[in-house]
């Protein structure tokens, strides 16, 4: 297949419609810079051919140009089997697809929608896709052929069953016969009865998976009934040793009920003992708290009296210190007084030399204006005399009856039509005439009726007026003819329609010819032109001087005089002696005033540095009479505090004192008295409290124990009832027999299911060895224009396996993966075998046809040395096929000869905007 003709639009960044045409064979570059459409040309051929219109995914809305909601538009025309075809297809809100064949004439619609689809998919030899849009794999022929941007670049194109059965026809290997093809799907479906193709586990659902999963069933009901048989067995024996076990038990439980009568009297007795020492031990804590709650009301009384005496000695050194800040105060004062009235007398010098400044720059001022007051006067008058001359030549062009220099073109250009209509009017003015020697019987044909005429001589006008038809002689022949009577009606109304047009323009403009209408014209550009210069030359002023207009000029003198008269009243001068008065200047009162500005800043910065003394002197003094009085309320509240608590205890610390031992002494008797208690009572572990709750637990343990033992003979005995009334060991019997026959059948199963594994083992290394029988003559093929780019330098050549799913380089060390090469020697191999398999295909086989290879950008990563052989290969490609070269650089292909060049950005300004 080979492309004609390619129209895009609103697709991705084509808004608007972006055309190639003429294509053809041979090599053919489309340049344009990164990210402006190069690799959406080649999605847009992908989408048009491969993808069906009415899919909607998320990859077909992509393509809309950003932010709209356009329907991407793609045509193509384009060539396979001998036949050209159109086809036209919309995605989205418009979608459709119409496909139509030339006739020769014309395009004739042959297939829509997917039907359409369906006739370009077998034509270019693409597979089904899935739902959505289609990735590389349904491609067909162009996944070998095309080397576009993607992430499958560096990846080999992969093979399926019509793409390698057209190479295998194309080097000349012959298809399986009916009964080979017949027998590999025999042994293929029998394989696949058993196992699935692809990862050879059984098939989920087959006689093998089901007779599996019944002898597991079997199986685990034969494993249940002998676990119950021996359960059952086992619940005999546990019977009998279970009741010998209930009869030790309630014999050990009749001892332990004696012994808890014989410990009742020791428990009594020490449970006297326990309550009088739970009585002294409270004594022993009350007595522990009062004595606890004494002393530390000693604690709190001498810690507070440390504190007042603590504060009271800080308040009396803070005294000192005191009275030297008050004397440092008074002093920052008096400082402060002397630096604001230093500031005063400097502030009012200032102010002098700064009103004397005022007066000069006011001064300066009104010279300024006067001078400007009268370089406008100078330009008013100057102005005035080319606004003068303006004026008048507006009034001559005013006058004139205007005509255009475009009423003068289409006056000419009526008239060359005009003439033109005359001079095919004269060449079409042809009679035709029959004259006939003898009266004759002739059969006239108009417009399909038969007409049977005697023509004499004087009959020969009724030829006139008829535009085609044929005059049939018997015995002599048939004459075509064809009068031109209908041209010359349509030219004569043509001449006349020209000529009224003329007159009819040449009246408007009051002209007796043409030659008068130019001239009227020409004298009319020639006032203009002079009107334009004196409009011009105002202009010219104007904005030299920098006004709209001259009144705006008058206007602004007028402002300045009176300002000039404001600036004179405020000086208290006349304007006439504004230019005689003298004055120093402002720039030496300019110098004064920065003088007496530094020196007010001075008097400022110590008057600050007065203020902040006093401030800081003020501030240490309150410091420190606040820290005293603080400390003075501090020790008075202390010893307040201290004596409402003595008041509140109604004595004094040497009272506190003797209680708190008096306290100390009486808790310690009583703790005497409780140890004495605590060592006649026995230790924990030897009370009979203690002994009693572990012979309890013994007790509930031994009644657990004969509980459990009773529970276990009742289900012993229901465990044997149940295999009696179930026939245990009939079930048992029935279920051996039927598992030992259904292993035999999947035995059975499985040997022939071996044998079918084993024959489709064969099968496919006999058809790898066919399909391998194919690679040579591509490798071939590769290895020659691989081996050309490379000039010799390296050897090895490319191993391609069966479905060109792994690809390997011969090197002297053994094969190696391509991918473990450079970038470079991947690109350039790939490269060379789009080549090859597209000169095959376009040679080669029962059935050659030229074919498209796109290069989007192939060669990036090869030196200028292989890129200029990789282009000789290209030239000599385009013979046999039609090469799409899109890259940025093109300036690397313009060595190619014979190549045509397309600058997609200059198309795409071209094409007109969409509505």
């Amino acid at each position: 297949m080979i492309l004609r003709k390619l129209r895009v639009q609103q697709f991705r960044c084509f808004r608007n419609p972006v055309e190639l045409s003429g294509l053809g064979m041979g090599v053919h570059v489309i340049h344009a810079p990164n990210e402006t459409g190069k690799s959406s040309l080649v999605l847009a051929i992908a989408r048009a051919l491969f993808d069906r219109y009415s899919t909607r995914d998320r990859e077909i809305q992509q393509l809309r140009p950003w932010q709209t909601t356009l329907s991407p538009r793609i045509t193509l025309e384009f060539e396979t089997g001998g036949k050209r075809f159109r086809l036209e297809k919309a995605f989205l809100d418009e979608a459709t697809s119409l496909l139509d064949e030339w006739t020769g004439t014309r395009f004739e619609r042959v297939a829509d929608s997917h039907s359409a689809d369906e006739f370009v998919r077998s034509a270019i030899a693409s597979t089904l896709p899935g739902s959505g849009a289609t990735k590389v794999g349904h491609w067909g022929l162009a996944r070998l052929l095309w080397l576009n941007q993607g992430p499958e670049r560096h990846e080999l194109p992969g093979l399926d069953s019509a793409i390698k059965g057209r190479l295998l026809e194309t080097v000349g290997i012959a298809a399986l016969s009916s009964e080979e093809q017949a027998l590999l799907k025999a042994v293929e479906a029998a394989y696949c009865k058993f196992y699935t193709p692809k990862t050879g586990k059984p098939v989920a659902g087959s006689d093998l998976v089901q007779c599996e999963e019944r002898i597991r069933v079997l199986e685990g009901e034969v494993t249940k009934l002998e676990q119950r048989r021996g359960e059952a067995g086992r619940s005999a024996d546990e019977i009998a040793d279970t009741r010998h076990q209930l009869a030790s038990l309630t014999e050990e439980k009749t001892g332990y009920a004696q012994q808890l009568v014989d410990l009742q009297e020791h428990i009594e007795v020490e449970s006297a003992l326990e309550q009088r020492i739970a009585l002294r031990k409270k004594d022993a804590e009350r007595q522990h708290e009062f004595w606890k709650g004494l002393d530390q009301k000693q604690r709190d009384l001498l810690e507070l009296q440390t504190k007042a005496a603590k504060h009271e000695d800080q308040a009396a050194r803070r005294q000192p210190a005191l009275q030297e800040a008050q004397a440092a105060a008074h002093r920052a004062q008096d400082t402060r007084r002397e630096a604001q009235e230093r500031l005063k007398v400097q502030q009012e010098e200032q102010e002098k030399v700064d009103q004397r400044l005022e007066r000069s720059r006011l001064l300066e001022k009104a010279l300024g204006t006067l001078e400007e007051q009268r370089r406008l006067e100078g330009l008013i008058k100057q102005g005035t005399r080319l606004e003068t001359a303006f004026q008048n030549s507006l009034r001559k062009t005013a006058a004139l009856n205007r005509v255009s220099e475009s009423d003068v073109k289409r006056a000419e250009n009526v008239e060359r039509k005009l003439s033109q209509a005359q001079e095919r009017l004269a060449a079409q003015g042809i009679e035709v005439r029959f004259t006939a020697e003898t009266p004759q019987s002739l059969e006239w044909e108009v417009q399909g009726h038969l007409r049977e005429y005697k023509v004499t001589r004087d009959e020969q006008k009724r030829f006139e007026g008829v535009t085609a038809g044929e005059l049939r002689i018997k015995g002599v022949g048939r004459l075509s003819l064809r009068t031109e009577a209908a041209e010359l009606g349509k030219l004569q109304a043509e001449v006349d329609k020209l000529r009224k047009d003329l007159a009819r323009r040449l009246h408007e403009q009051g002209a007796q010819d043409l030659a008068g209408l130019r001239t009227a014209w020409e004298n009319q550009r020639d006032l203009l032109q002079e009107h334009q210069k004196h409009e011009g030359a105002l202009s010219a002023f104007l904005e030299a001087a920098g006004f709209a207009s001259i009144d705006a000029a008058r206007e602004k003198c007028r402002i300045l005089a009176g300002e000039l008269g404001g600036m004179a009243e405020q000086l208290a001068l006349r304007v006439e002696d504004l230019g005689t008065y003298t004055f120093p200047t402002a720039e030496l009162l300019a110098e004064e005033a920065k003088a007496r500005r530094r020196e007010v800043k001075s008097r400022e910065k110590a008057r600050d540095e007065a203020d902040a003394g006093v401030q800081n002197a003020e501030q240490h003094m309150r410091t420190l009479t606040q820290e005293r009085m603080s400390a003075l309320q501090q020790a008075q509240a202390l010893r307040q505090a201290m004596q409402s608590q003595m008041v509140a205890l109604g004595g004094s610390m040497e009272q506190l004192g003797a209680e708190v031992e008096r306290a100390a002494a009486e808790h310690q008797r009583t703790e005497n008295m409780l140890k004495g208690m605590l060592a006649e009572l026995p230790p924990p572990d030897a009370r009979a409290t203690t002994r009693r709750k572990q012979i309890q637990q013994a007790l509930e343990r031994v009644e657990e124990a004969a509980r459990a033992a009773r529970e276990k003979i009742i289900r012993a005995e229901m465990v044997i009832g149940q295999a009696v009334t179930d026939d245990l060991y009939a079930q048992l019997c029935l279920a051996e027999e039927a598992l030992a026959l259904e292993k035999a059948r999947h035995q059975q199963g499985m040997t022939r299911a071996r044998a079918a594994e084993a024959l489709r083992i064969l099968t496919s290394a006999w058809q790898e060895q066919v399909s391998r029988s194919f690679v040579g003559p591509i490798e071939e093929e590769v290895h020659a224009r691989l081996d050309y780019i490379r000039g010799g330098s390296r050897p090895g050549r490319l191993l391609l396996d069966a479905d060109f799913g792994d690809a390997q380089m011969q090197t002297a060390a053994g094969p190696k993966p391509l991918d473990s090469f450079s970038w470079g020697t991947q690109e350039q191999t790939l490269f060379a075998l789009r080549l090859a398999i597209g000169g095959l295909l376009s040679t080669k086989g029962p059935r050659p046809e030229p074919q498209l290879v796109v290069l989007d950008d192939a060669l990036v990563n090869t030196d200028a040395i292989r890129h200029r052989r990789a282009l000789e290969l290209i030239e000599t490609a385009g013979d046999t096929l039609q090469v799409l070269i899109l890259t940025a650089f093109p300036e690397r292909y313009r060595t190619l000869r014979g190549m045509k060049v397309f600058d997609l950005k200059a198309l795409e300004q071209e094409s007109p905007a969409s509505p």
